[in-house]
């Protein structure tokens, strides 16, 4: 894990990272106020612009971490389709 400036506070930052082919995933959840000035939004903008997948909730997050420990420990995952369910 690498530790990077926030968005306009000096190179590199996350949106230079992401430019550059650094980041291949990106986890960041909404917050109050929601305005295109928050860093929030230019990350997850930087990400949609570069092909990046952007996961902006915990338990969407929580699910991908679920499947890859079970990926991890050989196993395979039982994946149905919604109307399946």
């Amino acid at each position: 894990m690498k530790k990077v400036n926030k968005i306009e506070r000096g190179s590199p930052d996350i949106a230079d990272l992401i430019r550059n082919g650094k980041i291949h995933l990106v986890i960041n959840t909404l917050t109050k106020g929601k305005t295109h000035e928050r860093d929030g939004f230019k990350i997850r903008r930087a990400a949609v612009e570069h092909g990046i997948p952007c996961l902006t909730s915990f338990d969407t997050t929580w699910a991908l971490i679920e499947v890859m420990r079970i990926l991890k420990a050989g196993e395979k995952p039982s994946i149905l389709a919604l109307q399946d369910y």
